[in-house]
């Protein structure tokens, strides 16, 4: 049993409507539903009955509703005090970030720190176990910072959400980019440009999509990945065009190697914030030092 479903199941009861609840979850109503019937499952038993307006629970879920809070108040107090037992240390920040921002964005931030911090060090892992759980692990203090774009799919949920913050640190641009020798393909119109596609389920394919679509009857999709530094390696081998971070070229866009496909079209720039977050209740002094600076970045 999934504890969210526990979460799930609290929502419903509180709102009676699927939509209502499944805003408040930050999920859609069908997966909403999926998991209030896998619980439902599991128990043996309907909890709710959907026959009625507002959804009511029945008087299995009536029983079953003191059981789930007790369940969620003692896993939430046993975090807060296995995370109260694990020492933070002064001179180690432990940070999280998507796997491109790993590569483009962390080491500027990092020097910049370390201008005022020079004793501290600074552990870094990239994001693979889902935007959810990183949130919930600055909530239980595993790590201290969470670097990510600044997407409505990237947001803590509501129940959390207080027990965080956030400082824009600076906005990365996604710019189409084609290998100087490819280049000519952009010139004939009936000619397919081969395009190097992220994968559906990465943020970058999310930030790209609408710029895509603008030119995806002349794109041929030719490789895909989900990862820049994989697609930007396939551009420089002249395997086609593809939408990468103008901070991950810009020195082969100074010397040429590759040009900005269709620089006048603003339509076809994809300019995103990169945010970092923090617990609230992090006082250690250099977390605090720290925070300070980003946010007179």
């Amino acid at each position: 049993m999934d504890c969210k479903w526990l979460e799930d199941f609290l929502a419903l009861s509180q709102h009676g409507n699927y939509s209502q609840a499944a805003a408040q979850r930050h999920i859609t109503q069908p997966a909403l539903s999926r998991r209030i019937k896998a619980l439902e499952e599991v128990l043996g038993v309907p909890l709710f009955d959907r026959t009625t307006t507002p959804v009511t629970l029945t008087r299995y879920g009536e029983r079953f509703e003191p059981y789930a809070r007790h369940v969620l108040s003692t896993l939430t107090e046993a975090r807060h005090e296995l995370s109260a037992m694990t020492p933070a240390t002064d001179n180690t920040l432990v940070m999280v970030s998507l796997h491109t921002l790993s590569v483009n964005i962390l080491p500027d931030m990092i020097n910049y720190l370390r201008q005022s911090e020079p004793q501290l060090n600074f552990t870094v892992n990239a994001s693979i176990q889902g935007i959810d759980n990183h949130f919930n692990a600055l909530i239980d203090r595993q790590i201290d910072l969470l670097v990510t774009y600044d997407l409505p799919s990237a947001q803590p949920g509501l129940e959390i959400a207080g027990g965080l913050k956030r400082s824009l640190w600076r906005y990365e641009r996604f710019i189409p980019v084609i290998s100087a020798q490819l280049a000519n393909v952009l010139n004939d119109p009936q000619v397919p440009i081969p395009w190097l596609c992220y994968s559906d389920y990465t943020f970058v394919r999310r930030i790209i999509e609408p710029a895509e679509q603008r030119v995806r009857p002349r794109l041929k999709k030719v490789f895909e990945s989900g990862l820049s530094e994989t697609i930007r390696e396939m551009v420089l081998r002249h395997m086609g065009m593809a939408w990468l971070p103008e901070s991950m070229v810009a020195e082969e866009l100074v010397n040429q190697q590759i040009i900005h496909c269709w620089p006048e079209t603003a339509d076809l720039i994809c300019e995103i914030p990169v945010v970092v977050w923090a617990n609230l209740e992090d006082q250690r002094a250099v977390m605090q030092r720290c925070w300070e600076k980003l946010l007179r970045f």
